[in-house]
C-alpha cells in the first residue's frame, strides 16, 4: 500500500492526539480478544484517533481512488486459516508521513491479533475434536466390554440349554452369574426353586396380596421389573402364565448385566416349563381324570405335576365336597350349575361323576378355604328349593389324604340325609357324636372321635403322670356335681375346681355346653372300651 504520497497543502501536518503508546494499548487489547468482530469492532474505532479516517464497505472498484479529493485504500487481511477479511480505508485526504506509519503500524498488529485469535479458535477446535474422539473411543470400548459380557453370559447359558438343564440348574446358574439369590414360583405364586443364601423362615409370594396387579405390570412392561426387594421377570411364552423368575435384590446392588442374564435365564426356563408343560397335559390327556385319581388315591408328586398342567393349584390345604340335588335332578345338571358358580366367582375346583362313583352324586376337590355355603346358595338359586345336600370331607394337607376326605364326605352327606333336617351343609369335622353313632363308623373312626375330643388331656397325663382325663370322666359320670365327684375321687372340692380349671385351659371346651359335654362323656365312655379291648 501506498501510504507515502504528499500529503494536502491545505492540511495541517500536525496529528490529533495520536501517539504510539496509543496504538500499542489499542493492539494489546486486539490480542487479548479471541473474537475476530471483536478486533475487527476495535480497529474501527481506533482509525479516528490516528486522523480523518473511516471505513466504508467495499465497492465493485478495487485499488485506491482519488476522485473528488477523496483518498480511499483497500486492506486485505488475512489469518490463514478463515476467509480473507477486505476493508475499504477512507479519507478526506491523503494521510501525513506520521498518520500513515501509525496506519500501516495498526493494520499489521490487526492482522497478527487475527491470526493469533485464529490459531487459539482452531486449537479449541481441535481440543474439543480431541475430547470428543475420547470420548467415543471411550464409549467403543464400554460398548465392547458389555457385548462381551453379554456374550459370556449367553455362552453360558447356550451350553446350560444343550445338556437339557431343568429349572433348577437355570436358577443355580443365574445365582453364580449375578451373585443374586434366585427363586422360581409357579404360576400360583407356590415357590418351586430357590438357588442361593437360606430364604426367609416365611416365604411371601411375589406381589403378594397384589399379585394380579404386579403380574400383569410386569406383562406389560416386557422386561424384568423391580417390584420391592425383588427384580421379576414373568415366565410365559405364549398367553400362558407359566410361572415367575426373579432375583432377590434387598440391596439394589443389581447391574443391568444382571438383568439381562434374567432375561436369558427367562428363555430358557419358559422352554422348559413348555415342554414339562406339555408332557404333562399329554398324561393327563392320556390318564383317566385327575380327578377321580385323586379321589382313588395317587401320589403326590404326580398329582402336583398334573395339577399344574391342568392350571389347578393344588398345593393349597384341600378337602372333597359331594354333592346330590334330590332324586328328580341329574347329576349333570348339578355339575352344569356349580361349573357356573366356579366361573362366577373366578375359581376353580376339580369335578368328578360318573359310573366309577356314586351314581347321582357329584364329587369336587377344592381349596379347604372354601365357604361351602356359598357353593350351597348358588345351588339352589339355579337348581331349585329341592332337598339338596353337601357333604364336606376332612381337610388335607397334600393329595394323598383326598381318598379319605371323600370318605368322610360322603358319611357325612348321607347322615344329613338321614336326619330330621335331610337339607344343607354337613362338614365331617362337626358331626361329633354323630361319626360313631353312624352304622358305617369303625374302631379307627372311634379312636378318631376319643382323640379329638380327649386328645389335649391324653396328652397331658402321659407327659405329667396326671389323672386329668379321669377326673374329667368322673365329674361328667356325677351330672357335673362337684360335691360328689370330689368325694368319688377322694379329692378336696378345692383341689376338683383347680383340675376343671386346669380341663378348661387344655382342652379349650366350654362345659357348660350341652353338645360339649354329651361328647366328651361319649368320648370318655369309648376311651373305656377300648381300653377294655386293648387289655383284653
Amino acid at each position: 500500500m501506498d501510504l507515502e504520497a504528499a500529503p494536502d497543502p491545505r492540511v495541517d501536518h500536525t496529528p490529533r492526539a495520536t501517539n504510539l503508546s496509543a496504538i500499542v494499548a489499542v493492539t494489546a487489547h486486539m490480542h487479548d480478544c479471541g473474537n475476530r468482530d471483536e478486533i475487527l469492532a476495535l480497529l474501527v474505532e481506533a482509525l479516528p484517533e490516528l486522523g480523518p479516517f473511516t471505513v466504508e464497505p467495499v465497492s465493485a472498484l478495487t485499488g485506491e481512488r482519488h476522485d473528488d479529493d477523496v483518498w480511499r485504500h483497500r486492506v486485505l487481511l488475512d489469518d490463514s486459516w478463515s476467509r480473507p477479511v477486505s476493508l475499504t480505508l477512507r479519507a478526506d485526504y491523503p494521510p501525513t508521513p506520521v498518520q500513515a506509519t501509525l496506519l500501516e503500524l495498526l493494520i499489521q498488529h490487526t492482522g497478527s491479533a487475527l491470526r493469533a485469535a485464529s490459531l487459539r479458535s482452531r486449537a479449541a477446535t481441535q481440543e474439543r475434536q480431541l475430547r470428543e474422539a475420547a470420548g467415543e473411543i471411550t464409549a467403543l470400548g464400554a460398548r465392547a466390554a458389555r457385548l462381551e459380557e453379554e456374550a459370556k453370559i449367553h455362552t453360558t447359558f447356550g451350553r446350560l440349554a444343550a445338556t437339557g438343564a431343568d429349572e433348577t440348574a437355570v436358577a443355580e446358574t443365574l445365582h453364580q452369574v449375578t451373585g443374586l439369590a434366585v427363586g422360581i414360583e409357579d404360576a400360583f405364586g407356590n415357590l418351586r426353586v430357590w438357588a442361593g443364601p437360606d430364604k426367609a423362615p416365611r416365604y411371601r409370594k411375589t406381589g403378594g396380596g397384589n399379585r394380579v396387579d404386579v403380574l400383569r405390570r410386569a406383562a406389560m412392561e416386557g422386561r424384568p421389573l423391580r417390584h420391592d426387594n425383588r427384580i421379576v421377570q414373568i415366565v410365559r411364552p405364549g398367553q400362558t402364565l407359566l410361572g415367575v423368575l426373579y432375583l432377590s435384590d434387598p440391596e439394589h446392588r443389581a447391574t443391568d448385566l444382571d438383568t439381562v442374564a434374567l432375561e436369558f435365564a427367562t428363555t430358557m426356563l419358559a422352554v422348559d416349563m413348555s415342554h414339562r408343560r406339555s408332557l404333562a397335559e399329554t398324561e393327563a390327556r392320556l390318564s383317566r381324570d385327575l380327578g377321580a385319581d385323586l379321589l382313588a388315591g395317587t401320589d403326590d408328586a404326580s398329582a402336583y405335576s398334573r395339577a399344574d398342567a391342568l392350571g389347578y393349584d393344588l398345593h393349597t390345604p384341600q378337602r372333597v365336597l359331594v354333592v346330590q340335588w334330590g332324586p328328580d335332578t341329574p347329576v349333570e345338571s348339578v355339575a352344569e350349575a356349580f361349573r357356573r358358580h366356579l366361573t362366577s366367582t373366578d375359581s376353580s375346583a376339580l369335578l368328578v361323576h360318573g359310573n366309577e362313583h356314586r351314581t347321582g352324586i357329584l364329587a369336587a376337590v377344592m381349596d379347604a378355604k372354601t365357604d361351602v355355603n356359598i357353593i350351597f346358595t348358588a345351588l339352589e338359586k339355579s337348581l331349585g328349593p329341592a332337598v339338596g345336600v353337601i357333604g364336606v370331607g376332612s381337610e388335607c394337607p397334600s393329595p394323598s389324604g383326598l381318598p379319605d376326605s371323600y370318605t368322610h364326605a360322603i358319611r357325612a352327606l348321607e347322615i344329613r340325609k338321614q336326619s330330621l333336617s335331610p337339607r344343607g351343609v354337613a362338614l365331617f369335622d362337626e358331626l361329633g357324636v354323630y361319626r360313631i353313632l353312624d352304622s358305617h363308623s369303625s374302631t379307627g373312626d372311634v379312636e378318631a372321635f376319643v382323640q379329638e375330643w380327649l386328645g389335649p388331656l391324653l396328652d397331658y397325663d402321659r407327659e405329667h403322670r396326671s389323672t386329668m382325663t379321669a377326673t374329667l370322666a368322673q365329674y361328667l359320670e356325677c351330672g357335673g356335681k362337684y360335691d360328689e365327684t370330689a368325694q368319688a375321687l377322694r379329692i378336696h372340692r378345692s383341689t376338683l375346681r383347680y383340675r376343671m380349671s386346669r380341663i378348661h385351659e387344655l382342652t379349650g371346651r366350654d362345659l357348660r355346653s350341652v353338645d360339649t359335654r354329651l361328647n366328651l362323656h361319649l368320648a370318655s365312655r369309648a376311651l373305656q372300651v377300648l381300653a377294655g379291648g386293648a387289655s383284653g
